[in-house]
Formats: structure tokens, C-alpha cells, sequence
């Protein structure tokens, strides 16, 4: 598993960049990575295969200590601590709705959100028309796509 730079001349970083950008316009973009973990996104295959569920990207906002285990294992949902929609790990359509869950130790750090590839099985949501928030209880529900780091004053 690793962490693989998203070059700006990649197509994926302007697209990446004009979702977040879509919700969240204030944001200012340092670099985007690309988690590499082949085993993880089995799992996520798998998952999908035995629910029959499709999938849909999703942001989810974090510290930047969360990223060696999330890329490692995944979203962990038991570590949920907040369950307004149920118990799971919570993801945004908008990356707006995940920016306050980025946090650093220190105003000069950048933030992080993750970009995610998310199952829409069994899950939580805040509006079943057009969910803008998903939860999966699954820990192989989801899949840690990117790791976006951005500059931290952008609010």
C-alpha cells in the first residue's frame, strides 16, 4: 500500500479539484494523493459483489494522524462517535459539509479529506431522495480513493 502523488497535469486532479471546488470554493488545494492498497480495494470489490450495491464518491474530512491507519485498513466504523444517521463512518457528497471535520494541531498544518469510493447498500442517510450524507456500517463499504491536503486558513 501507498500514497502516489496526483500530478496537476493528470486529468483527475482538475476533475478532483472542480468537485471540491463545486461545494467547497474557498478551498485551497496543496496537492492531491492517490492510495495505492490492492488488497483494501479487494475487500471493497467483494463487498460491493456480496451487497449488490453501486457506488458513489464521497468526501470525508480528518486529521492528518488518520491517514497511515485508513490507508493501511480502511474506515474503521466502529470508531464513529457521533450517530445522528446511525452508527457507521459518515460521508458528504460535498466537501463543503466535510471540511469541519479537518483538524491539525497547528494553524500552519495543512488539513486533509479523504475522496472516497463509497457503497450505497445498507447504509444511513439524511435524505433518501438525494443523499448529501451516506454512512456505511461495512468496514470493506468504502474505499480511501484519494487523500486531498489543503492549506488550512482556506475556510
Amino acid at each position: 500500500m501507498s500514497l502516489v502523488p496526483v500530478l496537476m497535469s493528470d486529468p483527475r486532479y482538475a476533475d478532483i479539484e472542480q468537485k471540491v471546488l463545486s461545494s467547497y470554493p474557498n478551498a485551497c488545494l496543496l496537492y492531491i494523493d492517490e492510495v495505492v492498497n490492492p488488497v483494501l480495494y479487494e475487500k471493497f470489490l467483494n463487498r460491493k459483489e456480496l451487497i449488490k450495491a453501486t457506488d458513489v464518491q464521497m468526501f470525508h474530512g480528518t486529521h492528518e494522524r488518520n491517514i497511515p491507519p485508513i490507508v493501511k485498513n480502511g474506515f474503521d466504523p466502529k470508531l464513529n462517535v457521533r450517530a445522528l444517521y446511525g452508527p457507521g463512518v459518515y460521508f458528504a457528497k460535498n466537501a463543503n459539509c466535510s471540511k469541519d471535520f479537518m483538524t491539525s494541531r497547528d494553524t500552519n498544518e495543512p488539513t486533509f479529506m479523504f475522496l472516497a469510493d463509497v457503497l450505497k447498500g445498507k447504509i444511513g442517510v439524511d435524505n433518501y431522495q438525494g443523499p448529501d450524507i451516506l454512512t456505511t456500517v461495512y468496514p470493506d463499504g468504502s474505499f480511501p480513493r484519494y487523500v486531498i491536503a489543503f492549506h488550512k486558513n482556506a475556510r
